[in-house]
């Protein structure tokens, strides 16, 4: 969950490539990505809320990542080496983004410098921040990785439901029960 500051889209740069982007809209509950597909665009967060799951060998479907508005959201391998990819891009509500495709950004970073170095940030910034979730999972209680979430991201439990947040916490909705009853 990579949040940027919005107004570097306001360069002209930026502005010439997200006119060339496609604009769509995604609704409710809506598979973006299917897994065993290959992820073809790097979305831009307009409105709404996307989350990158995949299925456990249960069956039980884990929340990855949350992207919600000014945050971008692709599936890596698909996106950058063109490989089919575990896990599914969906929409949790409503959604509105613009969708860049690889070459329109190698064309874009050919260009413009600064739409590089933005891209490249923003990989860093999304490698050491799968880094800390990794470590967190590891080191933090629950409820530290709960209290976390909701620093970052205030209002997610208004939009998420609860078993999207509890998977992507990596403990079960009655855990998560618990720590909220207990934090009111």
């Amino acid at each position: 969950m990579i949040k940027f500051n919005p107004i570097i889209l306001e360069t002209k740069e930026f502005s010439e490539l997200i006119e060339q982007s496609e604009k769509l809209t995604f609704k409710k509950k809506e598979i973006i990505v299917q897994p065993g597909k290959i992820c073809n665009y790097l979305y831009l967060i307009k409105s709404g809320l996307l989350r990158s799951l995949y299925f456990d060998n249960k069956g039980n479907d884990i929340t990855h990542w949350f992207a919600l508005e000014n945050m971008l959201m692709t599936i890596p391998p698909g996106f950058f080496n063109r490989e089919v990819s575990q896990f599914s891009l969906e929409a949790i509500e409503q959604t509105t983004v613009r969708a860049f495709s690889r070459e329109m950004l190698d064309n874009a970073f050919e260009k413009h410098r600064i739409i590089e170095t933005f891209c490249r940030v923003m990989v860093t910034q999304t490698m050491i921040s799968l880094d800390q979730k990794v470590i967190d999972l590891q080191t933090k209680t629950a409820e530290e990785r709960y209290e976390k979430l909701k620093e970052t991201h205030p209002n997610i439990s208004t939009r998420a439901s609860l078993g999207q947040i509890s998977s992507f916490l990596g403990i079960t909705q009655q855990s998560l029960s618990r720590i909220r009853s207990k934090n009111k």
